[in-house]
């Protein structure tokens, strides 16, 4: 069900109705916007047209080489990835948050390309069980931001038995070794044993809370492994995917934007660095 917003007072409506019903089941209820719609909208960046998944190993090698003080001062691989995700490089998280207005700010926030204000923005819906949302420690969490670390080639698609024991007669099990050895930079605890379905699935994970836009957009991110091959993305649970979503016409955005900035939603709260935050000083106290 599409349903057109062209005010934030209508869509706070439409949110508390729907955070009402859906939370009586357990669940989370979190929001995601976007200023232009895509035709695979729940994929995250790394498997976009362009050949991004082809060299993720690599994207991955050259962001630690231009902010190795800041990524190698995180103490996992998944906590990396959310840096490189505020940085704009493509990775398999997905953001998502709880805060509804957050992501309606999103979808019609233009970003880095005033074009997009000429495109409709959408808000989709997840409800995410309680007992399925993990936090940065889960292996599961582990096993899958290490996916980025493997090259192109990676794959499971023959390998029944994940325990480690004959790797050498069995060119996905050596695949398998390799992760592992990743995975132990970070775990050096970690057991010689993987579960196939972990990485062919999607998770929902609570980052820590040790960045400020993390905090200000009260953010989770959705984590995407593969499906067998690395080439294919793993596909996210359809039963996470509310039938409802909110549609932002083009020419509803700089309205909505400017009810937002009354309710003290705009680029410098959801952005808490210098160049965003100078950015918004020079809109609010330039001439038009």
């Amino acid at each position: 069900m599409e349903i057109q917003i062209t005010s934030v007072d209508e869509y706070i409506k439409e949110c508390f109705s729907t955070n009402k019903l859906l939370q009586k089941k357990e669940t989370q209820v979190f929001y995601r916007g976007v200023n232009q719609i895509y035709p695979e909208p729940h994929k995250p960046s790394i498997y976009y047209p362009g050949g991004f998944i082809e060299n993720e190993d690599k994207i991955f090698k050259e962001a630690i080489s231009y902010f190795p003080e800041e990524l190698l001062a995180q103490k996992t691989t998944v906590e990396k990835l959310i840096i490189m995700q505020h940085y704009r490089f493509p990775t398999r998280i997905m953001d998502i948050s709880k805060n509804p207005l957050i992501a309606l700010f999103f979808a019609c926030f233009p970003d880095v390309n005033n074009e997009t204000l000429k495109e409709d923005g959408m808000v989709y819906l997840f409800k995410v069980p309680e007992k399925e949302i993990k936090y940065c420690d889960s292996d599961a969490v582990s096993v899958i931001a290490n996916l980025c670390k493997r090259p192109f080639s990676f794959s499971i698609k023959n390998t029944n038995d994940m325990e480690i024991n004959n790797y050498k007669q069995d060119k996905d099990i050596y695949e398998i070794q390799y992760l592992v050895h990743e995975i132990r930079d970070e775990k050096p605890y970690f057991q010689i044993l993987v579960d196939k379905k972990d990485i062919n699935s999607v998770v929902c994970m609570r980052p820590r809370m040790n960045n400020p836009r993390i905090v200000r957009q009260d953010g989770y991110f959705l984590l995407f492994g593969i499906n067998f091959e690395k080439k294919n993305c793993a596909q996210l649970n359809p039963d996470w995917i509310d039938d409802k979503k909110f549609l932002i016409p083009h020419d509803a955005k700089q309205k909505i934007l400017k009810e937002l900035n009354m309710l003290n939603i705009n680029e410098a709260f959801v952005f808490p660095d210098y160049e965003h935050i100078s950015t918004d000083i020079r809109k609010r106290y330039g001439k038009p």
